[in-house]
């Protein structure tokens, strides 16, 4: 009688088990397909920042996290709070966010349209060949600075906060772009400005690399 209470339990918990394997290979699949409006993503689920993005489906909008110089995925967290602190102060994350187009401007043409009208008319040399402008005290971006590549920051721009603004997020700088039909927002370390052309090289490799449209 022990014996078969015994295999009875045992197949109980293997039978446990196997359910609970199948369950969390069913909430996260190796590969995540999403869309936002027509256009269809396919990711590691990785990748991911919130549980929308991490399950896919038809979203209204796609948060992720990548590591540079590869823009690969995150590494899993510590389990050591002292290190998960450390992982989430590293300069090289890069936060990713899509979502439909805003049709009023295209994010390349803020610099000329939006954010001349509040600059001040010194020019500084920035980091990585950058053009730095300083926002006018009093304007909507006082507390930050407005990074471009020359001429005119089409190629590449980033709003900063200055070091005064009091800013501790560890992802403070603001690069946004149109791809395809969606606006794109990076958030990144002010140590990636020097190496800008790596940054928006890999952000937009990345996309190319989401893209559910594109041949596998």
């Amino acid at each position: 009688m022990r014996l078969f209470l015994l295999a009875l339990v045992l197949a109980l918990l293997a039978a446990g088990a196997n359910r609970l394997l199948r369950k969390t290979d069913e909430a996260e699949p190796a590969i995540v397909a999403a869309s936002l409006g027509d256009a269809r993503f396919a990711y590691a689920p990785a990748f991911a920042r919130d549980e929308s993005t991490r399950y896919g489906g038809a979203l209204d909008r796609l948060s992720f996290l990548a590591v540079l110089p590869d823009f690969a995925p995150p590494p899993r967290p510590s389990a050591d709070p002292r290190r998960r602190a450390s992982e989430e102060l590293d300069p090289m994350r890069v936060f990713v966010t899509l979502a439909p187009r805003d049709e009023a401007l295209d994010p390349a043409e803020r610099p000329s349209r939006l954010y001349a009208r509040f600059l001040e008319s010194e020019v500084w040399a920035g980091p990585g060949g950058l053009v730095m402008r300083r926002f006018e005290p009093g304007s909507p971006y006082e507390l930050e600075q407005l990074y471009l590549a020359p001429p005119d920051g089409t190629e590449f721009f980033a709003r900063c906060p200055r070091r005064d603004a009091g800013f501790l997020g560890s992802a403070p700088c603001i690069w946004a772009l149109r791809w395809k039909t969606l606006d794109v927002e990076a958030r990144f370390s002010a140590a990636l400005l020097r190496d800008w052309e790596e940054l928006a090289r890999g952000l937009r490799a990345f996309l190319a690399s989401i893209d559910g449209d594109r041949p596998r």
